[in-house]
């Protein structure tokens, strides 16, 4: 929450007369990394080249976790005891599982098909661990490395490579 406040004018006490508590904060700031979010998830499911644009929707992520990382650290690094963060985590990540789930079943070899969902969950959570890992100050040619082989596996396991 420091590395938060610290990016901006207010005080601590100030941050409180606006929100109601940290998880309110934390989803405030949240709320319009959703939303780009949703746009990589739609460009990628509606794509006919899946492998570009999984590539893409990768790469718009790692941006978005170099650019947001205290933040994205705050969400996936709380406990479980705040239903308000429990619930964050689950709006950033679950519509990139039922999108990984969707393509795993339309692309993904037969034997993978029965378990899409659980399979787009482990490869999900390899994401966001892997990309909170990207320090602010990151290069491009690093989060190229990063896209590289996340995109690398998701597309073995999918059947694109």
């Amino acid at each position: 929450m420091l590395a938060i406040m610290e990016r901006t004018t207010l005080s601590r006490k100030s941050f409180y007369v606006y929100f109601r508590d940290r998880s309110e904060v934390i989803t405030a700031l949240v709320r319009p990394l959703r939303i780009d979010a949703d746009a990589a998830i739609l460009e990628w499911s509606r794509s006919t080249d899946p492998r570009a644009a999984g590539r893409a929707a990768l790469a718009s992520a790692a941006r978005t976790y170099r650019e947001h990382n205290a933040v994205l650290r705050a969400v996936f690094w709380a406990g479980n005891d705040d239903p308000d963060l429990v619930a964050v985590r689950s709006q950033l990540t679950q519509p990139v599982i039922d999108a990984g789930a969707r393509a795993i079943e339309l692309l993904g070899p037969k034997q993978l098909k029965a378990r899409a969902t659980e399979l787009a969950q482990v490869l999900v959570t390899m994401n966001v661990h892997t990309l909170l890992g990207i320090s602010a100050t990151a290069t491009d040619a690093e989060l190229d490395r990063v896209v590289d082989t996340l995109s690398t596996a998701w597309e073995r396991v999918i059947g694109l490579d």
